[in-house]
């Protein structure tokens, strides 16, 4: 049984060693067959990561929600609750992904072309009263540029109501680019939509899809390998899983927190900020950011005094939830040192934008866990062999 399971490692290590120097000597080759797999693929690579981010809160409606339904004495009841969490999940995503595309996105069109007709008038007002002051303490500073700036808005104006149209004025210069455009557009909406379907169906059979996996990958690799594969696999889901938890159910919290706050001192489109802060604060590190200056703008438009002390406000508010509230929802669950959060967001944005901004923290903290834990394990082993030594040598 030894020798099967030792020739059954060494032929994997062989076959495994072989593929990896055939990669390297023809890489030009498998890196565009990679690259055509992976368009082939990319629904399924889609409808997977879909699947992975709506179990986080289908389990939780599963268990919760419909907990009485699945331990029912009626056979039918307990087939309910998966079938239930799911459609509710679904509702629930579309729900919210619905109210950033028909509330902020056009909220913030308009509050562009608003702030953009007046803007020339705050300017205005602005260069009247710092006028006074350059002439007073004789300063060099010349504000004839801001003066001048008035005839520029009228760029911007325009720029800013043709935010959610389509200019056919220069068809013949535009046709092969919006060709390629709505080609693109087109196959995104196709995998997207198709990556959904898969994912219905995975999380519909999840727990099957699993043991299959389980199954094949135990009848195809080494008994150690397969292992470790597992041990990470379950590190990494885990991490990926409590992140995507705690970064919305902190978010969630932000946006409440932010509705009240707003309501009680009487700040303007409380509404719709506040869904842009809860939207914006799911990225990590520059999400804040973001939020604060699409916020800034909507309140602007409607009173200079009111952002100025908005901006007040939410910085109250988000040094309340970093010190307070994110540290016990989502950093107990990610573990990561702050130096590590900052690195992964800033390699993740440049590896692939605001989707390796969204990964990076829990494919670090996942990582660093891994790190930790085959830390640790070294660390047991040596101190296990040096007390048997020392055990021993006192024996002697």
């Amino acid at each position: 049984m030894l020798k099967d399971k030792k020739t059954k490692q060494i032929i994997f290590y062989i076959v495994f060693a072989v593929i990896l120097f055939t990669c390297a000597q023809h890489l030009a080759f498998f890196k565009l067959l990679l690259l055509k797999i992976f368009k082939i693929i990319l629904p399924v690579i889609i409808g997977l990561c879909i699947a992975f981010i709506l179990n986080v809160p289908m389990r939780q409606v599963e268990s919760k929600i419909f907990k009485k339904m699945a331990i029912s004495k009626k056979a039918f009841l307990r087939k309910l609750p998966r079938p239930l969490s799911l459609v509710l999940t679904l509702l629930l995503t579309l729900g919210a992904v619905a109210i950033i595309l028909l509330i902020i996105i056009p909220r913030l069109k308009d509050a562009i072309v608003l702030l953009a007709s007046k803007l020339p008038h705050y300017i205005g007002i602005f260069v009247a009263w710092a006028e006074p002051i350059i002439k007073k303490f004789d300063l060099n500073i010349s504000l004839d540029s801001l003066k001048t700036m008035n005839f520029k808005m009228d760029d911007v104006q325009k720029f800013a109501s043709k935010f959610l149209s389509i200019d056919f004025s220069n068809t013949d210069n535009i046709i092969s680019s919006t060709f390629s455009f709505t080609s693109s557009v087109i196959s995104g909406v196709v995998n997207t939509a198709l990556g959904f379907v898969i994912a219905i169906y995975v999380l519909a059979d999840k727990e099957k899809i699993s043991a299959f996996t389980k199954r094949f990958m135990k009848n195809i690799m080494p008994e150690k390998v397969y292992e470790k594969i597992m041990e990470c696999a379950y590190i990494a889901g885990d991490s990926y899983a409590s992140f995507i938890s705690g970064q919305f159910t902190d978010a969630f919290i932000l946006a409440v927190l932010c509705f009240i706050g707003m309501s009680i001192f009487r700040f303007p489109n409380a509404a719709v900020v506040s869904v842009a802060i809860g939207v914006s604060a799911v990225i990590p590190v520059i999400g804040p950011f973001i939020g604060e200056a699409i916020s800034f703008i909507l309140i602007f438009i409607e009173s200079p005094l009111k952002a100025v002390l908005f901006l007040v406000f939410i910085l109250i508010l988000q040094t309340v939830d970093n010190n307070l509230i994110y540290p016990r929802i989502v950093g107990k669950k990610v573990g990561l040192p702050g130096i590590l959060v900052l690195v992964a967001v800033i390699v993740g944005g440049n590896i692939s934008g605001i989707l390796g901004v969204l990964l990076g923290v829990p494919t670090v903290s996942a990582i660093y866990s891994i790190v930790l834990k085959w830390m640790s394990e070294r660390e047991k082993r040596r101190k296990l062999k040096a007390s048997v030594i020392e055990k021993d040598g006192s024996d002697d």
